[in-house]
């Protein structure tokens, strides 16, 4: 029986279809929104109106605040992207100089940061497309497809090795960020994983 055991083992590794294989060709990270802080950059004013609430779904080129200007013109404040409306820090009657933030977009666009050993980026590169991004915890079974945005060294991170064996160092991990569209399904905070045999074919 235990040799049977190992030999099923030895052959399930053979196939990199064991635990550890497995476990090491799928890496997860988390779903965030990229969000984008609005400034107003125009000559001081007095915010006359406020177009929008927390929560509101808005267009690029919608106007989000009216501001009359210290010299007693009009100014519209507009959203540079499509998104929802994160936090509006600013309210009518408020007084705005140059380069204040007024409102917190959150756009439609999602991304998720994975760490991926140095024995593994050279397969990688900016720009990559259909990135098979997964969503295992959903009831069902969701897949959207995104790009790499970016890709950068990660000093900081250590993937320590399981032994400390003589020779053996610590893994030099290096950080991807795969970016995505936003899908009704999805929601910030989610588990994204990416399989690593998906991503380097």
């Amino acid at each position: 029986m235990a040799v049977v055991l190992i030999a099923g083992g030895s052959l399930l590794a053979a196939k990199g279809k064991d635990a550890v294989s497995q476990a090491e060709s799928r890496k997860q990270g988390v779903l965030e929104a990229e969000q984008t802080t609005i400034l107003y950059q125009d000559s001081p004013g007095a915010i006359v109106k406020v177009n929008a609430v927390v929560g509101d779904s808005v267009k690029q080129g919608d106007v989000l605040l009216q501001v009359t200007s210290a010299e007693g013109g009009e100014v519209d404040v507009f959203a540079p992207d499509d998104g929802l409306i994160n936090r509006i820090a600013v309210k009518p009657g408020d007084q705005l100089l140059q380069g204040m933030p007024v409102v917190i977009l959150q756009k439609n666009t999602y991304y998720t940061d994975l760490y991926i050993q140095e024995s593994e980026i050279q397969k990688l590169k900016v720009n990559q497309k259909n990135v098979a991004v997964h969503f295992p915890y959903l009831e069902n079974t969701t897949q959207v497809n995104g790009v790499i945005s970016s890709i950068a060294a990660a000093p900081q991170f250590a993937n320590l090795r399981m032994s400390r064996e003589k020779g053996q160092t610590d893994l030099s991990m290096f950080l991807v960020r795969i970016s995505m569209d936003s899908n009704t399904d999805l929601l910030p905070g989610m588990t994204a994983e990416v399989r690593l045999d998906e991503l380097t074919d």
